[in-house]
């Protein structure tokens, strides 16, 4: 086939022995691989070395550009794409426009002076609304990654066969990185943001840019050092002989491949501030990497030490990358991981005067590499997605596997819990959130998720880059409780918005329990508490009490979301009879937004009410029922009455299936409701019943502080009776089993102990338990399981992850290495006779 590309018209192979007859028998490595690399790398075996020499782009490329013409897709970002067959022009993925053409041409140029003294003009078209599109220079961005790919698997057959057609091709590629690196800009190049360009020789800092913005090689400085590039020069360095380049890149190339791009790389990237975050790690990486294949032992051990300072700070003692998203948690483990791969076995030559490296097993060295990995294993749906809380991608997470069984999850020091049961198709899993706003987190504590008979029956939407994403993480866009029409506070390490645990139960078989006090994610609100139980009545028979107290502020509006996978139906006991043309706030906006970080979580421009559709309206006088069907399952929500609450019904972007395309976010709808009730205090009291085809539950009343449920089992009818309050839970089983939160016992820890077992001394002796409450001054809560009770020690099951000094002051050895004062107190909940 003849394609083109930067003006070159070359062969590529269909048939790698019909173009050049049959692989040389120079390939002395001959095998089933030389064979499949040769045939990726086929295009250039049929150019020259000044033509590929050519390929290698002479200015720095931008990664972010929208389509000026159908504006599709979400972030700028796998828009506009490129491949050789293209040459110098783009192709839209969703109208599938060529770039630039006559009605959007070039209309101006921005130039920049190298310090070599080399031109470098940056060619775009620019919109009315003053947008600019750098189309020519997205294909050198493109172009940049694909040839070094190709480097990299010419520098494979290089290895393999030692023949100078692979090796050639591959040293005049990075030898040419060296001749242009020194001049590459660096440039401000993100999503819905100018471009902005700095000299090639500044380094960090570049004024209005945090950390990391600014970006030579790659298109933030996090990726900025060569790696890969220094990969391929370890592949050649031993055995190429360099000489070959003097005409083509110039005399002492693997001299300047060494010193004008591997090592400027790492200058200009560890020039930024240490920061700690989730990309941190792949910088570790590509440090200790160009540190060993350079023999620079100063290199890797800046790697090593950043990598060890990482783990102190970046955990939670359950083993929980800091933001508390699973996405993310991922990245962060695999990054991790990567690191340790590529410092293993390293040791520091003889003449080295700083601490030794010998051997180096940096994974026995992370004490929560283990936990960490555990999380990302038990963090899941039944149907083995991730659980999509915070920014936590809802099908971006390799390839899911199901579940056989559902077993309760605590992760109490993130402030998050998944109460479940179940096993096969019957799998019931209930995730509830209280955690605290370190980064990629969601307005949404005290917000559930409900998975049951093989769907996700109330979502989180999870995770966008799409215009909408103010929606998806605005309070309102959860299974939660809004005050006043607003989001939840922001919070921050001062102040941080994480919730705290009352109570936690998921020792009996058929009763899970929670309490979650979510208060300070108002600063308004005195009470904003959820308590939860799931009762397992038999095998594919589950339901959720669900009460929800909320005090502070004027209204209250509680929010239930169906299925972002499927529309639905839902329907309502109720009569729906006024349409409401909106419900926002005269305070609130209606603007739409542009792009994902027109958020507004304020609302006066873009309230998140707004997002609402065919919102239909109805004064509550009564309890009522809601039931979402869905084609193959659906869940029935049965409310108790509160006086004076209003119903609302409305469809609201689904977002997960509109697959990151803006303009498709509008065509996908999910059918949620909200009640609402003024007055300042409220009390939303529901039982949530999913099914497979229809509702089986008889009835859900309320009798004073009992909520009754009736339904039918083995052919005999059966009462359950469920009492949440002060003093606790307890529910009566017609089907002959009861369940009692116990009594609660309250007094002083003594001390803690960690020597290999975590254990607490108390002020007296307890009655065996299975869980523990941490109490702190100021109202901060945290519970543990306990392994054992002997006397007056309590053996926690894991190590708690803190330290308690002899004047009671708790400090958290974990992030967020809060230090608390004392006194520090305990509460259990002994079991009844």
């Amino acid at each position: 086939m003849i394609s083109k590309i930067a003006g070159f018209i070359f062969v590529t192979l269909t048939s790698v022995a019909g173009a050049f007859g049959q692989v040389s028998m120079a390939d002395k490595g001959d095998n089933k691989k030389v064979t499949e690399l040769r045939s990726s790398v086929a295009a250039l075996l049929g150019m020259s070395l000044e033509q590929i020499k050519e390929l290698v782009p002479a200015a720095s490329g931008l990664n972010f550009i929208g389509c000026p013409n159908c504006r599709g897709g979400a972030q700028d970002m796998g828009v506009l794409n490129w491949e050789p067959a293209l040459g110098s022009d783009l192709k839209c993925k969703y109208c599938s426009m060529l770039f630039p053409n006559e009605k959007f041409p070039y209309t101006g140029e921005q130039v920049i002076i190298a310090p070599s003294g080399a031109k470098q003009v940056y060619r775009y078209y620019e919109n009315k609304e003053g947008v600019k599109y750098y189309f020519e220079a997205h294909v050198w961005f493109e172009q940049w990654k694909w040839i070094q790919g190709m480097a990299s698997k010419l520098s494979q057959l290089w290895e393999l066969t030692k023949n100078t057609e692979y090796g050639d091709r591959a040293a005049v590629i990075i030898g040419r990185f060296a001749q242009v690196f020194p001049d590459y800009a660096v440039r401000y190049d993100y999503p819905s943001a100018p471009v902005r360009f700095f000299p090639a020789d500044q380094k960090w800092p570049y004024e209005g840019l945090p950390a990391y913005r600014g970006a030579k090689w790659n298109w933030w400085g996090y990726g900025d050092i060569p790696a890969e590039m220094a990969k391929v020069y370890a592949n050649l360095r031993d055995g190429y002989q360099w000489e070959r380049m003097d005409k083509l890149t110039g005399v002492q190339t693997d001299r300047r491949i060494e010193t004008d791009l591997l090592l400027k790389g790492y200058e200009f990237t560890s020039a930024n501030p240490e920061i700690y975050t989730n990309m941190s790690p792949g910088m570790y990486r590509d440090m200790v990497t160009v540190g060993r294949i350079l023999k620079k032992p100063e290199i890797v051990h800046d790697g090593v030490k950043r990598f060890r300072e990482f783990l102190k700070l970046g955990f939670f003692a359950d083993g929980w990358w800091k933001e508390g998203t699973g996405s993310y948690h991922d990245q962060t483990i695999g990054s991790l991981r990567a690191v340790a791969l590529a410092a293993q076995n390293y040791t520091d030559p003889g003449n080295w005067t700083g601490e030794r490296l010998e051997n180096l097993d940096l994974v026995s060295n992370m004490p929560f590499f283990k936990m960490a990995l555990r999380v990302s294993e038990e963090a899941i749906l039944p149907d083995g997605r991730k659980i999509p809380i915070n920014d936590t991608w809802a099908y971006r997470n390799g390839t899911p596997r199901p579940t056989e069984k559902t077993v309760s999850r605590l992760w109490g020091a993130l402030g998050n819990a998944a109460l479940g049961v179940g096993e096969g198709s019957n799998q019931t899993m209930l995730n509830v959130n209280w955690s605290g706003n370190y980064g990629h987190s969601h307005y949404d504590n005290g917000s559930i998720i409900l998975y049951a008979k093989g769907a996700e029956l109330f979502s989180d939407i999870g995770y966008t880059h799409s215009k909408y994403r103010g929606w998806t993480i605005h309070t309102a866009s959860h299974n939660t409780v809004v005050i006043d029409q607003k989001a939840q506070d922001a919070g921050n390490s001062e102040k941080p918005v994480t919730g705290n645990l009352k109570f936690y139960d998921d020792s009996h078989p058929h009763v899970k329990a929670i309490d979650v006090d979510a208060s300070p994610a108002y600063s308004k609100a005195e009470q904003y508490r959820r308590r939860l139980v799931l009762v397992h009545a038999a095998p594919g028979r589950d339901y959720i009490v669900d009460r929800f107290d909320v005090k502070g502020g004027e209204t209250h509006d509680w929010f239930l979301h169906g299925m972002a996978e499927e529309e639905g139906k839902l329907s309502v006991s109720i009569p729906l009879k006024t349409e409401v043309p909106s419900i926002v706030p005269e305070w609130g906006g209606n603007d739409k937004p542009r792009n994902q970080y027109e958020s507004d979580l304020e609302g006066k421009k873009i309230h998140a009410y707004s997002y609402l559709r065919n919102i239909r309206s109805a004064p509550v006088t009564d309890n009522w029922t809601a039931t979402w069907r869905y084609e193959n399952s659906g869940v029935r929500t049965h409310s108790m009455a509160q006086p004076g609450a209003q119903l609302f019904t409305f469809k609201s972007p689904s977002v997960r299936r509109a697959q990151e395309n803006d303009n498709k976010l509008d065509s996908f709808m999910s059918n949620g409701l909200m009640q609402r009730h003024t007055g300042g205090t409220s009390s939303f009291i529901a039982i949530h019943e999913p099914f497979q085809q229809e509702p089986w539950i008889k009835s859900a009343e309320q009798d004073g502080n009992w909520y009754i449920v009736k339904y039918e089992l083995n052919g005999k009818q059966v009462e359950d009776r469920i009492s949440i309050n002060e003093k606790g839970i307890t529910v009566t089983s017609g089907a002959g089993w009861n369940y009692n939160s116990g009594s609660q016992v309250s007094g002083d820890v003594l001390s803690f102990s960690n020597t290999g077992v975590p254990k607490l001394q108390i002020d007296r002796e307890v009655k065996p338990v299975k869980f523990v409450r941490i109490d702190i001054s100021g109202g901060r809560t945290m519970v543990y399981r306990v392994k054992n009770v002997s006397g007056k020690l309590l053996e926690l099951d894991e190590d708690p992850g803190f330290t308690l000094d002899g004047t009671g002051a708790l400090k958290l050895l974990t992030f967020p290495h809060t230090e608390f004062r004392g006194p520090v107190r305990y509460t259990v909940f002994e079991p009844g006779k």
